[in-house]
């Protein structure tokens, strides 16, 4: 039974009709609305442990008679609390909430700007995993106050900011020493990337307050970074989504350049696995992911995509929220961790739903997702960018996005003008790559029928009323196990295979499919037909708002069952699907052979 907090918050759920801040101009709805109620559900209601206002500050107030996990990272989950609460409220409780915490906070900053430990000393001799923590959670603290100031404009949140800044910059040079960095090196989540992750914080405080002694110490960051090997993929990809935050105040040709070279370096050595996800650290042995990689990742692929407009960072993007970010979170609406075999995900005792860390900022990544799916690129120019239903307002259009299921192989994607602009305007519809073919039909009529990946501009004066559907035939991909993509007639014999069916990952889920788990299954084989026309006709989709969370395609197969003497069956879903249980095993490579 869900218990509600307090009388208050029942009547303020209630009396609200509107779940997302004015300031932002699409309303989602189907999968990417249940994702992010679901963490708000997680904020909101009685769970355990639950978000507490004394358990959400113990990490600055430091209560002796209070202890809880990873305090010593001071300003870590106060920090993503209220900047996940301050950019993506629901409703006037959450800014409430915002407001008493933020305020809360600021009570117990120390003399010299700090917040935790008095008695660490930022010298070179004594820098060490302990002052590494506290500057992670300081950093993060510092994101969190600027965003709230951002709503607020609060004063006495900017003067906390700035003695934050002031202590930083009062530090660096003795933090940013060589026998520093090499004293850290290996330290996982307390290694160098706590100090150099300030970058994002210090270009947002820079901001708000007008000076570039932030930004200036900010520049220094990414030089400072090392390379990924055994470094927490966390802290190494947010030292560069801040670098990215100042490429977008100074436009410095040399930061894009640097943080290109980054990304191409992370695709050249493999860090990024085939479901778009990075592992919690930089080591091809770890066997564990992490939702604030996940989310870091998407978060810097899309800042890439704006900064570049190369289509290859958003579907890097979009590869990751469909099958590494989605299917990170847990059926408690938590992000976190998730453990890896060689066919996929499989169950592990104590599923690690990160309420430290991850929840708060897997919420974050979907408010940035929000910011791109419909976009304007130019004063008479709207463009779709995702396929997620929702709602699209600006001053003089609005639209209404819906994505349907088909049986056979396609989806529609129908868009309606609720208002529709007085002059002519252009509607720019992404084709993927990852798309077959895509058919464009305005009010009934068929008016195109492309096969060359791009966008598709349709340029006319629309009315209210008007109804634009892409029928998108998605791609059947097959990669081999060094994930390289085959052919079926590569198949005449059984070999380790991954599927994906435009850009979702399918994968076999022990709760739908338990036989096919059953002992002995690492020799199961999956028998495919002989072509893709007959193996496309076995899809099915259903309506993303009818069914969120089960809205992508879903193919029934038949395979051989190690021991077994009779063919039997298995339903492959999207591995984004693996939200809807408890941890259980949930494979995505298997054997498999044409039939």
């Amino acid at each position: 039974m869900i218990q509600i907090k307090n009388f208050f918050l029942l009547f303020l759920l209630f009396t609200q009709t509107v779940i997302y801040s004015d300031s932002f101009s699409f309303f989602p709805k189907g999968e990417l609305e249940k994702r992010i109620l679901w963490v708000q559900d997680r904020f909101d209601f009685v769970h355990e442990p639950a978000f507490t206002d004394l358990f959400i500050l113990q990490d600055v107030r430091l209560d002796p008679a209070t202890p809880r996990r990873f305090q010593e990272f001071s300003g870590d989950i106060s920090g993503r609390f209220l900047e996940a609460i301050s950019v993506e409220p629901r409703g006037e409780y959450h800014k409430i909430w915002a407001d008493r915490i933020a305020h809360e906070i600021i009570k117990y900053q120390r003399e010299d700007g700090r917040f935790g430990e008095p008695e660490l000393e930022f010298t070179k001799d004594k820098i060490g995993r302990e002052h590494m923590a506290l500057l992670w959670g300081n950093g993060r603290l510092l994101v969190g106050l600027t965003s709230y100031y951002q709503v607020k404009k609060d004063p006495a949140i900017l003067e906390t900011c700035k003695k934050m800044g002031d202590f930083f910059i009062k530090i660096f040079d003795e933090c940013s020493q060589p026998e520093v960095i090499q004293r850290l090196v290996h330290q996982a989540a307390n290694g160098f990337i706590c100090f150099t992750q300030w970058s994002e914080g210090l270009e947002l405080l820079a901001r708000i307050s007008g000076e570039s002694k932030y930004r200036e110490t900010a520049l220094k960051m990414e030089p400072l970074l090392q390379p990924p090997l055994k470094q927490h993929s966390h802290g190494y990809i947010t030292t560069l989504r801040g670098d990215m935050l100042i490429w977008e105040t100074t436009r410095d040709a040399n930061i894009l350049d640097r943080n290109e070279k980054r990304f191409n370096q992370l695709v050249d050595e493999g860090w990024i696995q085939v479901n778009g996800g990075i592992a919690e650290y930089f080591d091809k042995t770890y066997p564990r992911d992490e939702g604030c990689s996940e989310a870091d990742f998407l978060r810097w692929c899309l800042q890439l995509w704006r900064a570049t407009d190369n289509e290859k960072y958003l579907e890097y993007a979009e590869r990751n929220l469909f099958n590494s970010l989605f299917p990170n979170q847990f059926e408690t609406g938590d992000f976190g961790h998730h453990t890896f075999d060689n066919w996929g995900y499989v169950s592990a005792p104590g599923p690690g739903r990160a309420w430290w860390c991850c929840t708060m900022h897997g919420l974050r990544a979907l408010h940035d997702v929000k910011q791109y799916v419909i976009t304007n690129p130019a004063p008479t120019k709207t463009q779709i960018n995702m396929f997620l239903s929702g709602e699209y307002h600006t001053d003089n259009l609005a639209l209404r996005t819906y994505r349907i299921g088909r049986q056979g192989g396609n989806l529609e994607y129908q868009i309606h003008w609720l208002i529709a602009p007085e002059n002519e305007w252009t509607l720019v519809l992404r084709y993927p790559t990852w798309a077959e073919t895509l058919e464009v039909i305005i009010n009934d009529k068929s008016e195109l029928i492309n096969s060359d990946s791009g966008a598709v501009s349709v340029k006319r004066v629309w009315a209210e009323g008007d109804k634009v559907t892409l029928k998108i035939y998605p791609k059947v991909k097959l990669l081999n196990a060094d994930a390289k993509e085959i052919t079926l007639d590569q198949l005449s014999n059984p070999q380790k295979i991954t599927l994906f069916i435009g850009p979702w990952l399918m994968g076999i889920n022990a709760i739908e499919n338990p036989m096919f788990h059953g002992e002995p299954y690492a020799d199961n084989i999956i028998l495919l037909p002989k072509t893709l026309t007959e193996l496309r006709q076995k899809i099915h989709f259903e309506d993303e708002i009818r069914n969120p969370l089960q809205s992508g395609p879903r193919i029934t197969l038949p395979y051989r069952h190690s021991g077994f003497s009779e063919l039997c069956k298995v339903t492959l879903t999207p591995v984004s699907e693996r939200s809807n249980n408890i941890e259980v095993t949930y494979s995505f490579n298997w054997l498999g052979k044409v039939e």
